[in-house]
């Protein structure tokens, strides 16, 4: 009998206790995307998927940690026909999810059936000038929608020497990502 009111009274206690505050949440979930493109050239491509290939390089070009070597631009391309692009600004977002980013560099891990040994692949914000670190989830500097409905977010990717000289193999890895509005 007393645990039924020990309850009853532990009840109306909770109730006792006055709110501080409220926190008000808001959103908007668009009815259509902008169209995603990207590619290696400046002009939009025709898919949100698509490769980058780097140059083949001698293994003597990355023989010491953190060399880098093959740089190369890519781009990701908003809009371009889209009927509801919201004309704002937009960045990319890569996965930090995705399982080929390494916890402990940020770079992509080769995952190659036939690795070059102590190589992995570094992203390049361009616009910022920085190699991201993609296991922080952190989005890419923001660029502005302009008045045509487009932005071209410019990156790179490029090789990177790690836990020592590169030794011959071959290299492949990739990432998914996303473009926000912030």
């Amino acid at each position: 009998m007393n645990s039924k009111w020990l309850a009853v009274a532990f009840m109306a206690t909770s109730t006792a206790f006055a709110a501080d505050g409220t926190i008000t949440i808001t959103g908007e979930i668009l009815g259509s995307t902008c169209t995603i493109s990207g590619g290696t050239s400046a002009t939009p491509g025709t898919t949100a998927n698509f490769p980058v290939v780097l140059e083949r390089v001698q293994a003597s070009a990355l023989s010491a940690e953190k060399a880098v070597a093959a740089y190369k631009p890519f781009f990701i391309h908003i809009g371009g026909g889209a009927t509801n692009c919201p004309a704002q600004s937009v960045a990319v977002l890569f996965e930090r999810n995705s399982p080929a980013i390494s916890a402990i560099t940020g770079n992509l891990i080769n995952q190659s059936t036939t690795p070059a040994a102590n190589v992995e692949v570094q992203i390049i914000d361009v616009t910022a000038n920085a190699a991201l670190n993609l296991s922080l989830g952190t989005p890419s500097t923001t660029v502005a929608v302009g008045a045509s409905g487009t932005a071209t977010l410019p990156f790179a990717a490029q090789y990177v020497a790690v836990g020592g000289a590169a030794e011959p193999g071959n290299v492949s890895t990739s990432v998914q990502y996303s473009v926000t509005f912030p």
